[in-house]
């Protein structure tokens, strides 16, 4: 099985060299022309929220001295910009269990504001799954300009499951939608894949979109020893936003990678995924289009961090939240 998925992890290409403005890494961002904003938790304070920044996503600094930027703050952190030109991303409450899901926004990554949302949007019994209540499956929202809406997709496993293992290989990926976080349509199943991954079990599923193709980049669940593609970063297509979806292609990463975050290179001309090669360290491969089977790792400077989201940012964003959390690059 590891032999079959090293030699499909051959597509994906070899690293390139990785160092700034040397060919192969995208191009550089220089002072004055912003830069990128990694949001992320660290494995001692997992679910809590940092940040980081980066000119060219190459080389990162995490900011206000390593603490947490949101004292109230629990979840799996993925950021959008949507119409309006807010910020968006979907925590948890804390304290007491059972949680609830809570919207974050913001206008200027810098000060936020936080709203609690029902969990009865999530209700997803009517497929006899059930929701984790205290994650509720990391939560990722992506705003659509296409169609004016943002999706929301989380993982859920099916009801009367009890091994723990056998739960991971339930779950299976939900969405909502919604134009203004107020009204939300009712929970759907996101893929229904064919073949050999007819059972695959699918988490930190999020959405991209590049011409007009929507790009579905999935974490398949499945356990290595029983299938090569197991456990490893996978990509979907669609003409449509909640599909169908195509069977996922080849791994674009080895085995036990996780918490996949995609953006534009700072040349604009491909694609930076950034995934975790959990619980260590975060990885970053690259390719000129999300149709692109030819994916090569890049090497880079990560910040200490699990399970995040990078966005670019501009030079005026740059700036505010380096001013507000400590001296960046």
């Amino acid at each position: 099985m590891f032999a079959a998925l090293a030699a499909m992890w051959v597509s994906c290409g070899t690293p390139e060299t990785g160092q700034s403005g040397q060919p192969g890494d995208g191009g550089t961002t220089v002072s004055g022309q912003g830069g990128y904003l990694f949001v992320h938790m660290t494995d001692e304070n997992y679910g809590r929220m940092f940040y980081s920044v980066s000119r060219d996503g190459l080389v990162w600094e995490t900011l206000n001295g390593g603490k947490v930027i949101i004292d109230s703050y629990l979840g799996h952190p993925t950021l959008t910009r949507g119409g309006d030109g807010k910020y968006y991303m979907i925590g948890v409450s804390t304290g007491q269990t059972p949680h609830y899901p809570v919207l974050w926004f913001s206008d200027d990554l810098v000060v936020w504001g936080h709203r609690d949302l029902s969990p009865d949007i999530f209700d997803v019994s009517a497929f006899n799954y059930k929701n984790d209540t205290y994650y509720y499956g990391a939560p990722k929202v992506w705003y659509d300009s296409a169609s004016g809406r943002y999706i929301i997709t989380w993982h859920a496993g099916i009801t009367g499951v009890d091994n723990a293992q056998e739960e991971w290989e339930s779950k299976r990926t939900f969405y909502i939608l919604t134009e203004d976080f107020e009204t939300f349509t009712p929970a759907y199943r996101l893929f229904d894949f064919t073949g050999d991954d007819a059972d695959m079990a699918t988490i930190d599923t999020i959405i991209e979109k590049e011409g007009d193709t929507y790009y579905a980049i999935i974490k398949d669940e499945r356990w290595p020893d029983k299938c090569p593609t197991g456990k490893t970063i996978r990509i979907a297509s669609s003409s449509s936003l909640t599909g169908p979806y195509t069977n996922p292609g080849p791994p674009v990463t080895p085995a036990w990678r996780e918490a996949p975050s995609i953006v534009r290179s700072p040349d604009g001309q491909g694609w930076y995924l950034y995934t975790e090669q959990y619980p260590t360290a975060y990885e970053l491969y690259r390719c000129s289009s999300l149709a692109g089977s030819m994916w090569s790792q890049v090497a880079f400077t990560p910040p200490v961090a699990r399970h995040g989201w990078v966005m670019r940012i501009d030079e005026t964003q740059y700036q505010a939240i380096v001013d507000a959390y400590g001296a960046g690059m």
